[in-house]
């Protein structure tokens, strides 16, 4: 969702807003970041398979909110400079379509972190991996791989329209092929969030069960913030499957997306995705109290640490 380089004192105030706050919850978040990749260890525990993936979120999430950053201080500079910049804008484009990679990537390792922790919450409790564990595991693999696929083509062709159907500053010099290329992105973006909104709704099923099942065990607390970090995923993911639906999928509308929208994407899809990471920093910390998961052969849940 590149913002608009047009707009006058109205596209200046939302410029600036929506950098703000990608600005703030990118701070926000950045200590637990570091935090996990040196506290948040794995091993060999079964229960702690959700880990890798933990971090990686948290890279990406970084890298995704630096690049939304970027951008948003290239528009920042065009928009209050009394001259155009022409190679100012082109990068604008560019920085853009690869920030819509990475926050499609971002969006399919939350959603393996947040499928790997129901098979860890019953090897955690139980000691055992059954069957349907491993169906939930290789599945949201394989959905992740399908999602970033998506993810790499739409890149691709976002480029290809950039270069070849506009005159590289936003404007379309070839109309009709243009529009066909520009709808053919939509229909891949618009698969991808519907095949993430889709996963969100298992996920939070999931995690509702766990809850049931271990709300008066020692898993509680890691229940809980199981179930408040789907929630934030399904806001998320629900958020972008609105959008898509909305703004992609209807042509028509395209040019009409006011500038609150960038705001709401930022609020509801990134800020989510923030608070979600930082609950799941202590979830994956060794620590009952903390809402910790590890396996009960390295340490008995029944002794609280």
């Amino acid at each position: 969702m590149p913002f608009s380089l047009t707009g006058g004192s109205t596209a200046r105030a939302y410029d600036l807003a929506y950098t703000v706050l990608a600005g703030v919850i990118l701070v926000a978040v950045l200590p637990f970041a570091l935090l996990s990749l040196v506290k948040n260890k794995h091993g060999k525990d079964p229960a702690r398979k959700f880990v890798p993936w933990l971090k990686s979120a948290f890279l990406v999430f970084i890298v995704t909110l630096g690049i939304l950053v970027a951008q948003g201080v290239l528009n920042s500079y065009e928009i209050y400079s009394n001259e155009s910049h022409w190679h100012i804008v082109r990068a604008s484009y560019h920085v853009g379509y690869i920030y819509e990679f990475f926050r499609t990537v971002l969006s399919a390792l939350l959603t393996v972190y947040l499928f790997e922790l129901s098979p860890g919450l019953h090897h955690a409790l139980d000691g055992v991996t059954n069957m349907f564990d491993k169906v939930i595991r290789y599945t949201a693999y394989a959905l992740a791989a399908i999602v970033i696929c998506l993810a790499i083509a739409y890149y691709g062709l976002l480029v290809d329209f950039q270069e070849n159907y506009t005159n590289n500053i936003g404007y379309i010099t070839r109309d009709v092929a243009g529009f066909n290329r520009i709808q053919d992105v939509n229909r891949l973006m618009s698969a991808t969030a519907i095949i993430l909104w889709v996963e969100s709704l298992v996920i939070t099923s999931l995690s509702i069960y766990a809850f049931i099942q271990r709300r008066m065990s020692p898993l509680r607390t890691a229940s809980i913030l199981y179930l408040i970090a789907s929630l934030l995923n399904l806001l998320s993911s629900t958020w972008n499957f609105a959008y898509a639906v909305h703004w992609l999928l209807e042509s028509s509308r395209q040019q009409e997306q006011p500038y609150y929208v960038l705001i709401l994407s930022i609020i509801l899809s990134h800020w989510s995705q923030g608070v979600l990471l930082i609950i799941s920093f202590f979830v994956a910390k060794r620590s009952v109290s903390a809402g910790g998961i590890w396996s009960p052969s390295k340490n008995h849940y029944g002794n609280a640490m």
